[in-house]
C-alpha cells in the first residue's frame, strides 16, 4: 500500500495580503459614514444645549422683566469695576443652584468681579465648574483655563452683541444693539425686529490650551470671551481681533486671530467644527442652523439687531 501525507489547508503570504487590503479598503470605507453620523448626533447634541439656554433666558425674563446684562462696567466704559458678565445668573435656570449658591449674593445682581475672587482662586471654587451644556462635544477644545488670577469655565454658546466690535458695543448706537450690551439687557418689548429674526445666542471654539488662548472663557469680559459679533460671517477665514497678547492663530483649525488692542477694535466671529454652518438660538427660543454662505449685509448683521428695522429673506 501506498501511504500519501496530507497537507493541512493554509493561507499563503500573498492570500494574507490580500484579505489585509480588503479589510483595509473597507475600514476606509466606513470610517466617514461613521464619524459623519457621530458628528450628525453631535451636533443634534449642541442644538440641543442651545435651545436649553433659550429656554432658561425666557425663564429669566419671566422673573427679572429683562435678558441679562451683557457686560457689566460702571462707569460705561471699559474694564470697570465689577467686569461682570452674563452667563453665571442663568445657573438658577439650568439646575445649577448649587453653583450658583456658592456664588458672593452681589453676583445676582451682576456685582461680581471674578478675577483673584476667592470663588475664582479657589481649586474647588464655583467658577471653574464644568457645565455640560454649555459644552458642544463636536469641539475637543478645553474646558477649564488656569490662570494666576484663578480658573475658569471654558464654554461654546456665547451671546451676540451689537455694533460689529467692542467699540460699538460702548457707542451703543440704537439701531445696532443687540439683545445684550454694555448695562443693558433688552426686554422682550425692545424687540421691535421681532423675537423670531433676532439672534441672541451662537457657537465659538474652545480654547487648544495654548497658555496665550483663553477663546471660550464664559467668565470674561471681551470678545471670544463670552462675546461674539456679526462683523464677520460666520466660520470666516478672516482673523477675530483678540485682546493685544491673547492670540493663539490656527487657521487651519477654524480659529484665525491677530492681536487686536486693549478694546474698541476687538471682535470675533461665530464659529463652530460643524461643517458648513453655526448653531444659533433666536429670542423666541427656537434654534436655527446659518450656513457660511449666508449673506452678511442683508441676513447675517441684521439677524443679530434688535430694533435695526431691517427686512431679513430667508436664510
Amino acid at each position: 500500500m501506498r501511504l500519501t501525507r496530507s497537507r493541512s489547508a493554509a493561507f499563503t503570504l500573498i492570500e494574507l495580503l490580500v484579505v489585509i487590503a480588503i479589510i483595509a479598503i473597507l475600514i476606509g470605507l466606513l470610517l466617514p459614514a461613521v464619524q459623519k453620523v457621530r458628528e450628525a448626533a453631535n451636533r443634534m447634541k449642541c442644538s440641543n444645549h442651545l435651545k436649553q439656554l433659550g429656554v432658561a433666558l425666557h425663564s429669566y425674563h419671566d422673573t427679572n422683566e429683562r435678558y441679562p446684562l451683557g457686560v457689566v462696567w460702571n462707569n460705561g466704559s471699559y474694564y470697570d469695576f465689577p467686569r461682570s458678565g452674563w452667563h453665571h445668573v442663568l445657573y438658577p435656570f439650568i439646575e445649577q443652584d448649587n453653583l450658583y449658591r456658592m456664588l458672593p449674593t452681589t453676583a445676582g445682581a451682576q456685582q461680581f468681579y471674578p478675577y483673584f475672587s476667592a470663588e475664582a482662586t479657589n481649586p474647588n471654587g464655583p467658577t471653574r465648574a464644568q457645565i455640560p451644556i454649555w459644552v458642544c462635544p463636536s469641539d475637543s477644545g478645553i474646558r477649564t483655563m488656569q490662570q494666576p488670577w484663578g480658573g475658569f469655565m471654558i464654554g461654546n454658546y456665547h451671546a451676540f452683541f451689537g455694533g460689529l466690535n467692542l467699540g460699538g458695543v460702548v457707542a451703543n448706537n440704537p439701531s445696532q444693539r443687540s439683545a445684550f450690551g454694555l448695562n443693558y439687557g433688552a426686554r422682550f418689548a425692545d424687540f421691535a425686529d421681532g423675537t423670531s429674526n433676532t439672534m441672541v445666542l451662537g457657537e465659538y471654539l474652545r480654547s487648544l490650551g495654548a497658555p496665550n488662548d483663553q477663546r471660550g472663557l464664559m467668565w470674561g469680559d471681551q470678545p471670544g470671551y463670552s462675546q461674539i459679533y456679526t462683523q464677520l460671517s460666520p466660520n470666516s477665514s478672516s482673523p477675530d481681533l483678540i485682546y493685544v497678547g491673547w492670540c493663539d492663530n490656527q487657521p487651519l483649525k477654524n480659529m484665525p486671530c491677530i492681536s487686536g488692542d486693549s478694546g474698541p477694535n476687538n471682535t470675533a466671529a461665530s464659529r463652530s467644527r460643524h461643517a458648513g454652518g453655526v448653531n444659533v438660538v433666536l429670542a423666541d427660543g427656537s434654534v436655527r442652523f446659518v450656513r457660511d454662505s449666508v449673506d452678511l449685509l442683508t441676513v447675517w448683521r441684521p439677524l443679530a439687531t434688535i430694533a435695526g428695522g431691517e427686512v431679513i429673506g430667508n436664510y
